[in-house]
């Protein structure tokens, strides 16, 4: 995102909030259930997760140093907005929360269909609000970064050490 400059805020923000969606439905349909019975399932979506990341951590080293006006913007904002699905989807953290988070707010005595959609779409605004902001705030921090090859050291730096923090967790 620091890298292609604001425009690419949006993209990035609706994959982050289709993981969201992601997350609630799966949850709500009783993948919460499925995970319970499989504990080590989170172990290995954590491992998932690591591998995911030292990917970008490398693909941010080896990615080139020129102007990133020379690129086109349909692919990078397809490419923002997976980058964002996935890391979302493969984030253990994600799943843990939904699973803790999502039950509590079923009024057993009501209709279910509409609360999980109540819940659902309310989750989803609210990441497109947190990262959509994110996204545009780190456009401001851009000019911090002097040179792309500087700001791309840093963003592989930052990956590997997420991913560090994934596989170092207690289980």
């Amino acid at each position: 995102m620091l890298r292609h400059g604001r425009g690419t805020a949006l993209p990035g923000a609706l994959g982050f909030a289709l993981a969201t969606a992601l997350h609630a439905g799966a949850v709500l349909a009783g993948l919460g259930l499925l995970i319970q019975q499989h504990r080590d399932s989170l172990l290995y979506l954590r491992w998932a997760g690591a591998l995911y990341l030292v990917y970008l951590a490398v693909r941010a080293l080896r990615s080139s140093a020129g102007p990133s006006a020379t690129r086109t913007a349909a692919p990078v904002a397809r490419r923002l907005f997976l980058d964002a699905l996935l890391i979302s989807l493969s984030n253990p953290k994600g799943w843990l929360a939904s699973l803790l988070t999502y039950p509590a707010f079923i009024d057993p005595q009501r209709p279910y269909a509409p609360q999980a959609l109540l819940l659902t779409l309310t989750a989803v605004a609210i990441s497109l609000s947190i990262y959509g902001g994110y996204m545009l705030l780190a456009h401001r921090a851009r000019a911090a970064f002097a040179k792309e090859t500087q700001l791309n050291r840093i963003s592989a730096g930052i990956y590997l050490l997420v991913a560090l923090g994934l596989v170092l967790l207690p289980h």
